[in-house]
């Protein structure tokens, strides 16, 4: 299999990484702000402001902390597997790309 293959399976198996991480973060924090908040502290349902704050923080935070721990695996990944060598670049500007001879 060359490069552009193996870049292909591997951009598929990051996003349903990226995908399952957003899953997790969105139960958790589901979880957190809709299970455990209003039960220690049951005054905050009272606030009216609340109704569009905790769901703001649910998506854009279930959202953030994917990103976050996405990008921090595929960097990982990268150096200890050496991907940058067996990966083919998707975005590289036109003055750092190789020549092909062809």
């Amino acid at each position: 299999m060359n490069k552009k293959g193996k870049t292909a399976i591997f951009m598929v198996v990051a996003t349903l990484l990226n995908l399952v991480l957003l899953l997790i973060f969105f139960i958790l924090l589901f979880m957190i702000l809709f299970g455990l908040l209003p039960s220690t502290i049951p005054a905050i349902m009272d606030i009216q402001a609340m109704s569009f704050v905790l769901p703001l923080l649910w998506f854009a935070g279930s959202i953030f902390l994917s990103f976050f721990v996405y990008s921090k695996l595929i960097k990982w990944a990268t150096k200890k597997f050496d991907l940058e060598n067996k990966l083919d670049p998707i975005f590289t500007p036109k003055r750092y790309r190789k020549e092909k001879g062809e």
